[in-house]
């Protein structure tokens, strides 16, 4: 009653041929399709636990991807940007520019002959 009884050799033979899947059962529906997912169901949904997971994580990367490519873009843009500005502020404030715009304003303004005087804070002994 507790003990089942022993299988002979040509016993396992048998149910070993009865056990095996076939493609035309599976077609035909003979197999027991039904009871061998129900024995393996935990492995079924780690795996399309892990599927799932994997398609997640393909779009996120994919969607950070796009991100960095268009940051990259505006980065390099405000690049050139920069430098072009840097170009144009060098050119407007150079003596010649500063002198036309001057002249064109009509301010007046001259040129200094003299190079500027350095003013010492301790008279005229200090050094400079």
């Amino acid at each position: 009653m507790f003990f089942k009884k022993p299988v002979e050799f040509e016993d396992v033979k048998e149910l070993k041929k009865k056990t095996k899947l076939k493609l035309t059962d599976v077609v035909t529906g003979n197999a027991k399709l039904y009871k061998m997912l129900s024995e393996h169901v935990g492995v079924i949904l780690l795996l399309a636990g892990f599927v799932l997971f994997y398609i997640f994580n393909h779009y996120a990367v994919e969607n950070k991807v796009k991100r960095k490519v268009q940051l990259q873009e505006k980065v390099n843009n405000l690049k050139d940007e920069t430098t072009a500005t840097h170009a144009q502020l060098i050119w407007l404030t150079s003596q010649t520019s500063v002198a036309r715009e001057v002249e064109r304003r009509g301010l007046n303004l001259k040129e200094a002959q003299m190079p500027p005087v350095r003013i010492a804070a301790g008279g005229e002994n200090a050094k400079p």
